[in-house]
């Protein structure tokens, strides 16, 4: 039984009803484990809705936060992508009988991330208009604004692509690498403030596996259950 079917079991077990989206998780889809407004959810051609904490988030959906936002997304190998601020994404990505493809397109703003081991096929991915970078079990973050994309390495090593030029270079912990428009892609020593801001980032304050509900009994009456889940 996975973790959600953990957790709706639990709640069942209470006596309480709770509605969850009926889209199964798969691989390819991910759930909101916290969420500190303004946080917004699109899926499709619908309208922007507020976000919800266990909602599912499909391939093709887009997630965004505005002032002093944060949405914490956990997906189905574990891996935790952190929306910070300001931020917009898209998730895409891909699954089929020999790899899983996960992708967070990144349109503007900053991530924080802890991905997990990836299987040997398969792959997760940051891109952007300039930028692709590949990950496999490492932490860091990743900023995109219109001069420049950022990434600062914690944990592992990653390999960021220059889009516009095609080069590469392997970015490891405790160096940043930049990759802009213009086609250059350069890397460097981490200065103590980026590393500071990328362990900003990353942190949300309180355990990502903590899912907080809006119930409703019998009776009609609302009540909110915290539940801490072991991996």
């Amino acid at each position: 039984m996975n973790h959600t079917s953990r957790l709706v079991a639990s709640v069942l077990a209470l006596g309480i009803a709770v509605i969850l989206p009926p889209t199964p998780v798969t691989a390819g889809t991910a759930l909101f484990v916290k969420i500190i407004p303004d946080v917004n959810h699109k899926k499709g051609t619908a309208d922007w809705v507020a976000a919800t904490p266990a909602g599912i988030i499909s391939v093709g959906d887009m997630v965004s936060t505005g002032e002093e936002a944060l949405a914490v997304i956990k997906f189905a190998d574990k891996s935790i992508v952190k929306v910070r601020e300001n931020s917009e994404l898209v998730v895409t990505g891909s699954v089929d009988e020999t790899k899983i493809v996960k992708e967070v397109d990144v349109q503007k703003g900053v991530i924080g991330f802890i991905i997990g081991k990836q299987e040997r096929n398969d792959q997760f991915r940051f891109t952007s208009p300039t930028s692709v970078a590949a990950i496999r079990g490492t932490q860091g973050a990743f900023t995109v604004r219109g001069e420049a994309d950022t990434l600062i390495v914690t944990e592992g090593t990653i390999r960021l692509t220059n889009t516009p030029s095609g080069d590469s270079l392997d970015v490891a912990a405790g160096f940043t690498g930049i990759s802009k428009p213009d086609g250059s892609l350069e890397v460097r020593a981490s200065t103590p403030e980026e590393v500071a801001a990328a362990q900003e980032s990353i942190d949300s304050g309180e355990a990502d596996n903590l899912f907080e509900l809006d119930l409703q009994d019998g009776q009609g009456n609302k009540k909110k259950l915290k539940i801490d889940f072991k991996d």
